[in-house]
């Protein structure tokens, strides 16, 4: 098994670093990435440092054919999502949602024991949505989730449902939240660096 997960761990992070390369990683989450895999027994699959987002959704609710049109992995200003809205509603017939996403992050170890040990530091750091979503022969694999979000409705069939005043009070509270889930991405960060690998 271990030999195996070795060459599971090789392979990702060659992905890693070839998304990386093409800017395809979210860049306040690179720290914790390079931190976990620089262990043994852990390497991580898939994250996301948080984000902010318009997005124009399908009536399937179809990710495929969803269309994210403005994102941001840090604070935004009610003018820039407001002017984006603006365009967004211009382009897409569908209805558009305003998001906040919270730090996201899946983690493959090697042991049940490495596992449950992530999973505790995860707890520790007030990630509250953590746990074992897969396993397998070669892995155990932990997805851990921040609780931060904001998701509103803010256009349809080529109008706004809100106006600009609205925007600013949604945007504060997307910005207060990300700025949470971000301090408990560096709780984890500094928590698991204590752990040692």
């Amino acid at each position: 098994m271990l030999m195996e997960f070795g060459r599971l761990k090789t392979n990702f992070e060659r992905k890693l670093e070839e998304a990386k390369k093409k800017g395809l990683v979210d860049e306040p989450i690179i720290p914790l990435l390079e931190l976990i895999n620089s262990c043994n027994d852990f390497f991580t699959t898939s994250s996301c440092a948080g984000r902010i987002i318009l997005i124009a959704i399908p009536p399937s609710w179809k990710k495929n054919l969803s269309k994210i049109f403005f994102k941001s992995h840090y604070k935004v200003k009610p003018e820039d999502v407001w002017t984006a809205l603006l365009n967004g509603i211009q382009k897409f017939e569908s209805p558009i949602y305003f998001k906040q996403e919270p730090f996201i992050l899946h983690v493959s170890a090697s042991t049940l024991q490495n596992a449950l040990k992530i999973l505790s530091i995860a707890q520790e750091s007030g990630i509250k949505h953590s746990g074992i979503v897969n396993i397998s022969k070669n892995r155990i694999t932990i997805e851990m989730q921040s609780i931060e979000r904001v998701d509103a409705i803010v256009g349809r069939e080529g109008r706004t449902l809100i106006d600009n005043n609205y925007i600013s009070e949604l945007v504060r509270d997307a910005n207060l939240k990300l700025e949470i889930t971000r301090e408990k991405m560096q709780r984890f960060f500094d928590n698991f660096k204590s752990f040692g690998c």
